[in-house]
């Protein structure tokens, strides 16, 4: 093997992250042309992967070499720039995050409802127009546009996308960086059917287009335009030469997750006064719209108390809007007719009386927490319906929380902020939060989204549990059928914000 053939390469590296060692004795090694899936079964593992690629890990022995970048920074240095090889790599993260015209991450979730709020927030033309590019390359505007299809997004302020719409943009971002290698972290994550299946043409086009591939998938998603595969697990990594092995391969090390209903008992109180409530939702004839675009259109929908729902629909169908109203997030529900908890809209309600016997946990949500804000504050913060603790607790408050985040295996976490912590280990803060006040309506708007598959099963599990334990009522958004909890026996689906179902 040449050495001029060697596009990256790791070799025998000790890797570190906040002080543990996170890899040992790794090896990698990537040849000109070829793009990689790594699969594995921890999704926390493969994240920190990806980041030691881009060198946001402490390497504290061995070698990472970037050979890609090499004539790049030689030409830099002879032009007196700063430079490094992180110009050439772009990276789709699952925690991605935008700001309003100011650069600042100062939004708060009712303000991707708010028409006149909004305006702070970049269009996506704008926001694509702005993207800083320090290699020249085949991507513009107008062919990632064309890619993913996001032509009818143009003019939609960002705070307003989907959580796919909002994934195909960063997926856009980072093809008009027109880097040399492109990282992704689970591509498939928060996309409809519709456009996970359209995935192998888009992925066809960007390894056409002399970008090479590195991404994280799941056993039963690797593209199979990929040429190599991975399993990293333990902290080392294997190539895998067999794709039929995958799926057992993950099966094996992510069986259906034995839940300890012990570590819940006493933790499942049931509101006596919410609970009485027979009609959690009603809606009539139900439309949103802003200007003359419809999110949601004449929609009449009736919810039950104890009833499970699933809730379908491509990527901006109008779920999260629905959802807005069942919030109380949306102030055009003053404009409609909507009971929540026996109680219509707009007779002297407030925000708080809504929210109260409500939990909520969506792919989103970690987004619009103050950065300050530790993973004990975060869990806490739902006992009072604010994004983040802003005020003392009492002493059985206290003992409470700590008791939540002890049964959702979070005690170790306390005094971290969200910030630092896994995708799926937030994931589990936020589900602590919503279920800490013991909520008569639990509404999940892809909750379990980009975990790996051990984390998803124990998430699955442990909602099915507290269906069985309590008579909570239930919403479910979810793209992926084998997230669906068994519980749920009612489906709503839209479609361009119409019921078809």
């Amino acid at each position: 093997m040449k050495n001029e053939e060697v596009f990256f390469k790791i070799n025998n590296a000790t890797v570190q992250s906040f002080g543990k060692t996170v890899f040992k004795g790794l090896n990698f090694t990537v040849q000109n042309g070829e793009s990689w899936a790594i699969i594995g079964q921890s999704g926390k593992e493969r994240t920190l992967f990806l980041e030691t690629i881009l060198g946001r890990t402490s390497l504290v022995d061995g070698s990472i070499s970037w050979p890609f970048a090499s004539e790049y920074q030689e030409k830099q240095r002879k032009l007196g720039l700063i430079n490094s090889y992180r110009d050439l790599i772009a990276l789709v993260s699952q925690k991605y995050t935008f700001r309003n015209k100011s650069s600042q991450q100062n939004f708060y979730y009712q303000q991707r409802f708010n028409s006149a709020e909004s305006e702070d927030t970049a269009t996506v033309d704008a926001f694509l127009r702005g993207i800083e590019n320090r290699k020249e390359g085949v991507w513009d505007i107008a062919k990632v546009v064309q890619l993913f299809g996001l032509e009818k997004l143009r003019n939609k302020s960002l705070i307003k996308l989907s959580n796919g719409e909002t994934r195909k943009l960063a997926m856009a971002e980072a093809l008009m960086k027109n880097p040399k290698l492109l990282l992704i972290d689970m591509p498939l994550v928060g996309l409809d059917v519709q456009t996970r299946e359209s995935f192998e043409g888009i992925l066809k086009a960007i390894q056409e287009s002399g970008i090479q591939l590195i991404m994280t998938s799941s056993a039963n998603e690797v593209p199979i335009s990929v040429d190599k595969i991975a399993w990293i697990g333990g902290g080392r990594l294997s190539i895998v030469d067999d794709r039929d092995s995958l799926i057992p391969l993950e099966n094996e090390t992510s069986a259906s997750f034995n839940l300890k209903p012990e570590v819940f008992e006493g933790l499942l109180e049931k509101n006596v006064s919410a609970n009485a409530a027979r009609v959690i939702i009603a809606m009539n004839n139900v439309t949103i719209k802003y200007g003359d675009k419809k999110l949601l259109d004449n929609v009449s929908w009736k919810v039950l108390s104890g009833e499970k729902w699933l809730i379908k629909g491509h990527n901006g169908a109008g779920k999260s809007t629905l959802i807005s109203l069942v919030l109380g997030e949306n102030p055009q529900a003053y404009a409609n007719d909507i009971v929540l908890f026996d109680k219509k809209r707009g007779t002297g309600e407030s925000i708080w009386d809504i929210k109260r016997p409500i939990g909520f946990v969506s792919a989103e949500l970690a987004r619009y927490f103050p950065v300050n804000q530790t993973c004990k504050k975060v869990v806490a913060s739902g006992l009072f319906d604010t994004m983040g603790l802003f005020r003392k607790l009492n002493e059985e408050q206290d003992a409470l929380v700590d008791r939540w985040m002890e049964a959702f295996q979070l005690s170790h976490l306390s005094d971290l902020r969200l910030t630092q912590i896994s995708l799926e280990e937030q994931r589990f803060c936020l589900l602590a939060r919503a279920m800490i006040k013991s909520p008569t309506l639990l509404v999940l708007d892809e909750a379990s989204q980009g975990m790996d598959e051990e984390q998803r099963n124990r998430f699955k599990a442990t909602i099915e549990y507290f269906c069985d334990e309590s008579d909570l009522t239930m919403l479910f958004i979810s793209h992926y059928k084998e997230d669906v909890p068994k519980n749920i026996d009612k489906t709503i689906e839209l479609v361009l914000g119409k019921v078809i179902q």
